[in-house]
C-alpha cells in the first residue's frame, strides 16, 4: 500500500492586508508580500505513518512548516507551489482584496493573460510531479503544499485510484492520507 499525506502550510501570520481595500499594484504588491510571511508554527502529530520522503513546496511558508512537522531531510520544489495570482487588470480604483482574488482565480480559470500560470499549465505540472512521485521506490510519501493547489492534487490522486478524505479548502495544519495498493 502506498500512503500520500498531503498537508496544507500552518496558518500565515499576515493573512489579511492591513487596508483591505487596493488597486491593481497594491494587489500584486500585497500577493509577493502574502509569499514571504511568517506562520504561526504549530503542532502536527504526522506519526501514525512511516514517511520515507518528504516534498515541499519552496515558499517559505511551505518549508517551514515540513521543517516543523518531518525532522528528516525535505525535497523542496517548485512543483508545489501555490497557484499564482495577480491582478487582472491595471487600475488606480480600488477594490476589495477578495474581489481581486475572485476575479484572479476565475482568469486563472480560463488562462488569461493576466495570470502567471493557466489551469491547464497548472494541471500538467500537478500530473507530472504525481508521475514522478509513482515511479518513486518508497511508499509513504509526505507533501506540504497549499490550499488550491492541493485541491488539484487530490482530484489527480483520486484520478490514479487513491482514496481518501475529501476537501474543497484544506485546512492549515491538518493532514490528508490518500492510500492506494500498489
Amino acid at each position: 500500500m502506498r500512503i500520500i499525506g498531503l498537508v496544507r502550510h500552518f496558518k500565515v501570520v499576515q493573512s489579511k492586508p492591513q487596508k483591505p481595500w487596493m488597486t491593481s499594484d497594491e494587489f500584486d504588491k500585497w500577493i509577493i508580500q502574502y509569499d514571504q510571511c511568517e506562520i504561526y508554527k504549530d503542532r502536527l502529530d504526522i506519526s501514525e505513518y512511516n514517511w520515507d520522503l518528504c516534498f515541499s513546496s519552496d515558499l517559505s511558508r511551505a518549508i517551514e512548516t515540513a521543517k516543523t512537522i518531518y525532522l528528516k531531510d525535505i525535497i523542496h520544489t517548485d512543483s508545489l507551489r501555490e497557484i499564482a495570482i495577480r491582478s487582472v487588470f491595471r487600475t488606480q480604483l480600488k477594490l476589495h482584496y477578495n474581489i481581486w482574488i475572485l476575479l484572479g482565480r476565475m482568469a486563472w480559470l480560463v488562462s488569461h493573460h493576466s495570470q502567471i500560470e493557466g489551469k491547464q499549465k497548472t494541471l500538467i505540472r500537478i500530473r507530472k510531479f504525481v508521475e514522478q512521485l509513482e515511479i518513486l521506490e518508497k511508499p509513504n510519501l509526505l507533501i506540504v503544499s497549499h490550499g488550491a493547489l492541493m485541491f488539484y492534487l487530490r482530484k489527480e490522486l483520486i484520478k490514479r485510484g487513491y482514496k481518501g478524505k475529501s476537501f474543497i479548502k484544506a485546512k492549515n495544519g491538518i493532514l490528508y492520507t490518500y492510500g492506494r495498493l500498489l
